[in-house]
């Protein structure tokens, strides 16, 4: 994980260098190639003066304007003319930054003009200067004409502002290559600049880049945390995998670096050595168990030839001997029963089976145990449940002779039912189980320093068998608190997530 954190660092400090350099090498893209269009349109307003000055006769020449100029017709033309000539100018540029601007129409053009560069060598001031002294036009149509003009911008100058003498006033621009105050004396000044020549705001362009610089820089860390989660998941995935207990891993772990297909490799390793482990555990106990089956079937043969060559006082040491016999044998069927759970080899055979007869057949068949006691059963007689009958049927009475040997006069057996699952309460008026205390009983060989005692009978695995057939089930046994006070075994299985057969 740390070369992952390292390369996304990596993968960030080098993103964000190529974006801010990026960035710089556009943003003086973007300005050479707003300075050129500023620069392009202070050259076609230098032109459109120059031609009002020509057109109007106001002078013969214009040596401040950078154009050369070729008029068709040496005679002035009127105001409405020239506002005519003004909206059909067109203007060609070249690769070799020459610059033509026509007035009229583009076969027979009026006035034509050629500059050769973009130096902004022309002097506003000057012409602007001459075109107000005129008197070859009032003012309202000095105004006209400055308003045909598509390359100038023209504010008024409101009385709150700054007093400008009469005449041409040049002033700092604020986001301008020049700024003039013209001043009549007759109408309110107005204020004469290029600010609005330039299409995109430098400001807004800025911002775009540096949005599309954090987009880009988002982007990058979102493909490294993208990576790191898929792994996270694919590992996620193969410890889960691990702890059902599947044996391998699958092909194709996404882990360049190697980190977690290396702790993916351990915990497969530590989980198949604990299989082994447990797995000879098991055999062990079974071989154990099995092998104990024929000493025990030679002393119960042993004690029944004894019983007949004895006299009567020993006759009840024998049978109490019987009975330790069966007690271990008991055990030892016990022990291969939870083993067979265990692990899976044990075969189960679902099918529909009556609730009530199961639970009807275990109370009779342990009535001497139960005799002293009240079993009130609230199942109906025709209630079906799809489940293996012989393990079921050990299940329930394993929970109603646990419930009996703690039970001080009542045991309460219910079924209900969902659309989801069944579920059979077992509950009796003991002592009761602590709430700390009831995951241990599910332990084999575990026993309660309260209530569980050998005095009790029974070897811990009662209910470690019934827990056992309820996952196989696709259920679970759940402890509670019994209304009377004692203990509830709530025995719940699925209606949907067992096989019909499960091996």
């Amino acid at each position: 994980m740390q070369i992952e954190m390292r390369r996304l660092y990596r993968n960030l400090v080098v993103g964000g260098v190529a974006i801010i350099v990026s960035c710089y090498f556009a943003m003086t893209l973007v300005q050479g190639k707003l300075n050129a269009a500023k620069t392009q349109q202070l050259l076609y307003l230098d032109g459109q003066i120059s031609a009002i000055l020509l057109l109007s006769d106001v002078a013969p020449s214009v040596p401040e304007s950078q154009f050369s100029w070729s008029l068709k017709s040496p005679e002035p033309l009127a105001f409405s003319q020239i506002i005519t000539l003004l909206a059909e100018e067109t203007h060609l540029s070249s690769l070799s930054n020459t610059h033509q601007m026509r007035f009229g129409s583009a076969d027979s053009p009026f006035l034509v003009g050629t500059a050769s560069q973009d130096i902004l060598g022309g002097r506003w001031a000057a012409m602007l200067t001459r075109l107000f002294d005129t008197s070859l036009f009032s003012s309202v149509e000095k105004r006209d004409l400055l308003s045909a003009m598509t390359y100038l911008s023209i504010t008024e100058v409101t009385p709150s502002q700054l007093t400008f003498p009469l005449g041409v006033t040049p002033i700092q621009p604020m986001n301008a290559q020049f700024a003039f105050v013209w001043h009549d004396g007759v109408s309110p000044p107005i204020m004469l600049s290029n600010a609005q020549s330039a299409k995109l705001s430098q400001t807004l362009i800025l911002v775009v880049l540096v949005a599309l610089g954090i987009a880009l820089m988002i982007i990058l860390v979102w493909r490294e945390l993208k990576s790191l989660d898929g792994k996270r998941k694919a590992f996620e995935s193969i410890t889960r995998q691990i702890a059902r207990g599947r044996s391998g891993l699958p092909k194709g772990i996404p882990d360049s670096s190697g980190t977690l297909k290396e702790l993916a490799y351990s915990f497969d390793s530590m989980s198949s050595h604990i299989q082994r482990l447990l797995k000879v555990q098991r055999e062990m106990i079974n071989a154990i168990s099995h092998e104990l089956r024929t000493p025990i079937a030679r002393l119960r043969f042993g004690l029944e030839m004894v019983k007949d060559e004895v006299d009567d006082g020993a006759i009840k040491t024998i049978e109490a001997l019987e009975g330790d016999v069966e007690e271990l044998n008991t055990l030892v069927d016990e022990v291969l029963t939870y083993g067979k759970l265990e692990d899976g080899s044990l075969e189960l055979s679902f099918k529909e089976c009556p609730v009530f007869q199961l639970i009807d057949d275990i109370l009779r068949h342990n009535h001497l145990l139960l005799q002293h006691l009240t079993v009130d059963v609230k199942i109906d007689e025709d209630s079906l449940v799809l489940a293996d009958e012989h393990h079921l049927s050990r299940a329930l009475q394993n929970l109603i002779l646990n419930a009996a040997k703690y039970a001080s006069s009542r045991i309460v057996v219910t079924f209900s039912a969902d659309t989801e699952r069944w579920q059979l309460d077992i509950e009796d008026d003991g002592p009761g189980i602590p709430f700390e205390d009831r995951d241990k009983v599910f332990i084999p060989f575990q026993r309660l320093d309260n209530s569980r005692t050998r005095a009790s009978g029974g070897y811990g695995l009662g209910l470690a068998i019934v827990q056992r057939i309820a996952f196989w089930h696709g259920g679970a046994v759940l402890i509670d608190e019994s209304e009377s006070g004692g203990a509830k075994f709530s025995f719940i299985w699925s209606r949907n997530q067992h096989q019909s057969r499960l091996t």
